[in-house]
């Protein structure tokens, strides 16, 4: 058995779509608080055209009716039913059923999966409640320069086209990060009670699928786990939780709601409410993941890739917009402590498989708070950790 030091075959990236570049809208030095979608499309007499801001490149803008049609590829669905349970056979069928999903998809979603239906309705109505109140209200927890948590609009491409969407962005999780939420909402009433249940809930969660993954890839069951450092009752791990909302927009077709990008975190669980736009880019297409009540949506991401060796890929996803209807997304980000060391497992390295990624902590992958805005140099972030980069 091979190991390395805190330094994988080359994994196949996906073709023709290459991620958007971040701009870091808030160190910039005089920051000033963007034009919130939700005030755009507010104006009296509505909004009938997209500001040029939000438009798209003609390559990049979304093929509304394509992605669509490409729904039946068949997102995996599994059913998480007893998987906690003392029943050895179908805690195996769905470690399988896990398996193949993260081989061939990188995402899946799961249905009775041990967070309450209640919790998730609960946490659903908070973040809703928050994005009605006043511009005023919301701007009281608006991000501050130098921060990543906050009320605003996180990204932004580096020729200037901007997302169609207004985020609030917490950690749910993680006690030494929770005291460094300047910006949690005390509005609406509830607001972090609920979420501290949320997060305490999704986590339990967390541990399981690394658990069911590990498993699948014959390891023990906490070798992801503990290649990332992440136990219960300890400091460093948190779940970063970004609120999402998309208004209505008056021209979809030319914009995104998030544009191209693969998640750096160990995993992501992601709820929607029942207006489809998350899209998974696949075989070169770009398939729709049915929103499906009281499910998450469940992705690996980049310190995954890396973990395994490149078995298992971090793939690129999307948000398209619809002129109708408001959609609502909350994703929460598994991530290690700044200081936590990924690599490829051991176990799943050989002299015919050698560590196709060198080891970097989690700090210097993500260059810190700031992770979430600077630009990607037309390039995978992953890309530039490849031993043979």
């Amino acid at each position: 058995m091979l190991r390395i030091r805190c330094r994988q075959s080359r994994p196949v990236s996906p073709p023709v779509v290459q991620l958007k570049h971040l701009r870091n809208l808030i160190e910039e030095e005089h920051f000033t608080m963007p034009e919130m979608v939700q005030e755009l499309i507010c104006q009296p007499g509505g909004l009938s055209q997209v500001p040029s801001r939000f438009v798209q490149p003609v390559e990049e803008r979304p093929q509304l009716t394509g992605s669509l049609e490409h729904a039946q590829a068949g997102i995996p669905i599994i059913d998480m039913k007893g998987v906690a349970a003392a029943d050895a056979q179908r805690r195996e069928h769905v470690v399988a059923e896990i398996a193949r999903a993260c081989e061939q998809w990188g995402f899946f979603q799961v249905i009775n999966h041990g967070v309450a239906p209640s919790l998730m309705e609960g946490f659903r109505d908070v973040a809703c409640e928050f994005f009605s109140l006043s511009q005023q209200e919301k701007e009281e927890y608006a991000v501050e320069p130098g921060m990543c948590v906050g009320y605003g609009r996180f990204y932004e491409a580096s020729d200037g086209v901007a997302n169609w969407a207004d985020n609030l962005i917490l950690f749910s999780y993680g006690d030494e990060h929770k005291l460094a939420n300047p910006c949690m909402p005390a509005k609406p009433e509830r607001f972090r009670e609920i979420v501290d249940k949320y997060g305490r809930s999704v986590f339990e969660l967390f541990i399981l699928l690394m658990e069911l993954v590990s498993v699948g890839m014959g390891l023990e069951p906490d070798a992801i786990a503990k290649q990332a450092n992440i136990n219960r009752g300890t400091g460093g791990a948190a779940i970063r939780t970004d609120l999402n909302l998309y208004p209505p927009c008056p021209q979809p077709d030319l914009v995104l709601g998030s544009a191209p990008h693969a998640d750096r975190s160990i995993l992501t669980v992601l709820q929607q409410n029942q207006v489809s736009g998350l899209e998974v880019f696949k075989d070169g297409n770009w398939v729709r993941v049915p929103p499906i009540k009281n499910a998450f949506v469940i992705n690996l991401g980049d310190q995954m890739q890396i973990m395994t060796n490149g078995t298992y890929q971090s793939v690129l996803h999307r948000a398209v917009t619809n002129h109708a209807v408001e959609r609502y997304s909350f994703a929460n980000f598994l991530v290690p402590a700044d200081e936590t060391c990924i690599q490829p497992i051991g176990e799943l390295l050989s002299a015919s498989s050698p560590p196709l990624y060198r080891a970097v902590s989690f700090g210097e992958y993500t260059g810190g708070n700031s992770y979430l805005f600077k630009p990607l140099e037309g390039k995978r972030r992953i890309d530039a950790f490849l031993v043979s980069a």
